[in-house]
């Protein structure tokens, strides 16, 4: 997977994280946990890939798929505030 698409399917993955059940419809605590750590794992794979782009704005799709991704996953072992 190239880093345009790990920073799209990331953004996207998180951005829905954020904006669950807002349509109305109801939450499920196993649905919540699932995109939760499935958001946590691809910023840290991305995060740990060190990987950050060669232009501008392949950095800049990095940073905001990283902070979407910190904002949006509330699992945290230690390491989120040290990565932001």
């Amino acid at each position: 997977m190239s880093l345009l698409e790990e920073t799209i399917v990331l953004q996207r993955a998180a951005h829905d994280l954020m904006y669950l059940g807002m349509d109305g419809s109801p939450i499920y605590s196993d649905d919540l946990s699932r995109r939760n750590g499935e958001v946590y794992r691809l910023t840290t794979t991305l995060y740990n890939s060190g990987t950050w782009g060669t232009t501008v704005e392949e950095q800049a799709n990095v940073c905001l798929a990283l902070l979407m991704g910190y904002s949006a996953s509330f699992v945290d072992h230690g390491e989120k505030q040290q990565h932001v």
